[in-house]
């Protein structure tokens, strides 16, 4: 459902917050309630933000250099709702007799988009400003005669009116007062597209992380979220590094860039650089995931020699998180090779029954069983290792299998 929202004179969004864009062919007469009847010209417009997705219609009354901005009812739908929205709002314009164009926003070049935001009459933040009505591509024309700048007491109006724009949309994230917040706005955006396709597509999150640095190099979690990518997926260590000591030079308690910054220099086999890095972060009551830390502090202990402390700081990140796999299969390693089988088996097991869709999880535990000379639960581990495994992984479950004999 839609409905005028007079504090509304153009919705200014950001580029990338644009999902689709149509305008009609034609301007027909019409009469809005409250507005100088006069040819329109039409717009529908969806939105994104991290809070969820939105469709404004916009009329542009280019003879009496007004607009009508209709909002709707539900400003934050989800990406499945948002295609139902949008049939809505062009059924609803179609009604007042526009006939409309998709304008194929997001499959045009960067600067034609950049152009469009430019010169349609909906981005506009006064439709006084807006000098010609065409549709988008077409040749410029010259603007009409006799425009004249705002006088104060309408750019004092006109700030008011920006004012109430930025309240309603501030769940849009589509208007900020000063340039900077915007910058700070474009920046979160493409932190959230790199988070939500960094597994699955880690060279398109290295593009958004890069695009929200330039928007705004003070983002501290980009720095993160790039340092991640760089150590975990490009094995670039030093880079890693680097990235993350941005992000806390600019934000000294991010204890999650502390444990990530531990979890380099622990591969790097700097242990006590490692065990400071998790200590510190662990000293943050607010720290949301501790058993990683208190994890990877046990393992950078060990390392070091230090076996007891190692136990007693892994046991504490599984009591944290009964479901921390690495920290059984670290406990079971550490008391496989100090000669206690029996605890490293139930460690194991720990592990399988935890994990229990991991193929390495059915391997060691299998090994352990045959070492203490538990050959049928052996057997049945192995047994689980081939089910779980990857075609790579297979051959190496059925040979551990085969040496224990029929």
């Amino acid at each position: 459902m839609f409905s005028i929202d007079e504090r509304l004179k153009g919705l200014p969004a950001l580029r990338d917050q644009v999902v689709s864009l149509h305008q009609s062919l034609n301007q027909p007469h019409l009469a809005v309630p409250g507005k100088q009847a006069g040819p329109a010209q039409g717009y529908v417009l969806g939105l994104r933000s991290p809070s969820g997705f939105a469709v404004f219609v916009y009329l542009h009354l280019p003879e009496s250099q007004d607009c009508a901005v209709y909002a709707p009812s539900n400003r934050a739908v989800t990406s499945e709702k948002f295609a139902e929205e949008e049939a809505d709002a062009l059924g609803f314009v179609e009604s007042m007799g526009f006939i409309m164009d998709n304008l194929n926003f997001r499959g045009r070049p960067n600067e034609e988009q950049e152009q469009m935001m430019k010169t349609l009459a909906v981005f506009q933040r006064d439709p006084k400003s807006v000098q010609t009505v065409r549709p988008a591509g077409a040749v410029a024309q010259t603007s009409k005669p006799g425009a004249s700048a705002p006088k104060p007491a309408a750019s004092a109006a006109l700030g008011k009116l920006f004012g109430s724009f930025c309240l309603v949309l501030s769940l849009l994230g589509a208007c900020k007062h000063v340039p900077t917040a915007k910058e700070a706005e474009a920046a979160r955006i493409h932190y959230d597209l790199a988070v939500q396709v960094q597994q699955n597509d880690p060279q398109s999150a290295l593009r958004e992380y890069d695009m929200a640095l330039e928007a705004d190099p003070s983002m501290a979690e980009a720095w993160h979220g790039r340092g991640i990518l760089l150590h975990v997926v490009f094995g670039r260590p030093d880079e890693a590094v680097a990235h993350y000591k941005k992000a806390l030079e600019l934000k000294p308690d991010f204890s999650e860039a502390k444990a990530n910054l531990g979890n380099v220099y622990l591969d790097q086999k700097r242990f006590d650089d490692a065990i400071a890095m998790y200590e510190a972060a662990l000293n943050d009551m607010l720290y949301a995931t501790p058993f990683i830390a208190q994890g990877n502090l046990g393992w950078a202990k060990y390392m070091k020699g230090d076996t007891q402390s190692a136990i007693s700081f892994i046991k504490a990140a599984v009591t944290t998180n009964p479901k921390f796999c690495l920290g059984y299969k670290n406990l079971g390693i550490i008391y496989d090779e100090t000669g206690d089988s029996a605890e490293a088996c139930k460690q194991f097991t720990r592990y399988r029954e935890k994990c229990a869709e991991v193929a390495d999880a059915y391997t060691r535990e299998g090994t352990c069983l045959a070492k203490i000379g538990q050959k049928e639960l052996a057997k049945k581990a192995f047994a689980g290792c081939i089910e779980k495994a990857s075609d790579a992984e297979k051959d190496e479950c059925k040979r551990l299998q085969e040496l224990l004999g029929p």
